[in-house]
């Protein structure tokens, strides 16, 4: 049940919203990507601090350092652009969904605790590709924009390979 639980959260916490066939704007889309890129720091950092092996702490480590690189460069592709990032009311929602995640992750300990954050990272990672490839580039103006979201696929399916593996190893059924 939780495994079914975690990732409609992601995909909640992913799912751009649009508005009556409405168009995000180059402003929202930064703004729900840095959104989503934070909630992956914070569920990297627990389990970079709570793993139980050491795959999933380097797991943690490396991810959390990833995706803290990749928040900067949006922020910095943001202000050349010279848009402030805006976060659409829908948000709110999944913020509290990502909190209801981290409260279930902060609840386990050990092997429980690693399953749980590899199934988490898995979705996450799988949502987030499909999100990029299939909505933030299609509707990002700035052709800049594009170019970075472009240049991170790559490292977003070695997050999920990694995870992946790691799955693997330890016996996590991700199903």
């Amino acid at each position: 049940m939780k495994r079914k639980f975690l990732g409609s959260v992601v995909a909640l916490a992913l799912a751009a919203p649009v508005y009556a066939g409405e168009m995000l704007s180059d402003a929202q889309i930064i703004g729900i990507y840095s959104q989503v890129n934070s909630f992956d720091i914070e569920t990297a950092l627990l389990g970079e601090l709570k793993g139980h092996s050491d795959d999933v702490r380097a797991i943690g480590s490396m991810v959390s350092g990833d995706h803290s690189g990749v928040r900067q460069a949006i922020h910095q592709l943001a202000s050349e652009m010279g848009v402030q990032p805006v976060l659409p009311p829908a948000r709110i929602e999944a913020a509290q969904d990502h909190d209801t995640v981290i409260m279930q992750l902060r609840g386990l300990e050990g092997a429980a605790f690693d399953a749980a954050y590899l199934r988490h990272e898995i979705a996450f990672h799988t949502a987030a590709i499909q999100a990029v490839e299939g909505l933030l580039i299609p509707e990002a103006e700035d052709p800049r924009l594009r170019a970075h979201f472009q240049a991170v696929l790559p490292a977003f399916y070695h997050h999920l390979e990694v995870n992946q593996k790691a799955a693997g190893t330890l016996g996590v059924s991700v199903d």
